[in-house]
């Protein structure tokens, strides 16, 4: 029973997590950019807990070479 508790409050604090993220972007397109630019982040902490650490400043600016933080119709 412990265990069903623990999973339901993990579960309503990611639910706020989510909804709070969604409300402090205005629109689709904000909410996205901001998404892509988590990326580098996420992969740091992948690789980092992989036992495979990467430099995020070279991520980031992976990121910014392949140009896909930009959608296709270039904004």
């Amino acid at each position: 029973m412990r265990n069903e508790a623990m999973k339901a409050e993990e579960l309503i604090k990611s639910q706020k997590a989510v909804e709070k993220w969604r409300k402090t972007h205005s629109n689709i397109d904000s909410l996205r950019k901001a998404y892509l630019v988590s990326i580098p982040k996420q992969v740091w902490a992948s690789m980092a807990f992989e036992g495979e650490p990467v430099s995020l400043k070279m991520l980031e600016e992976y990121m910014e070479s392949k140009d896909v933080r930009k959608d296709k119709k270039g904004k």
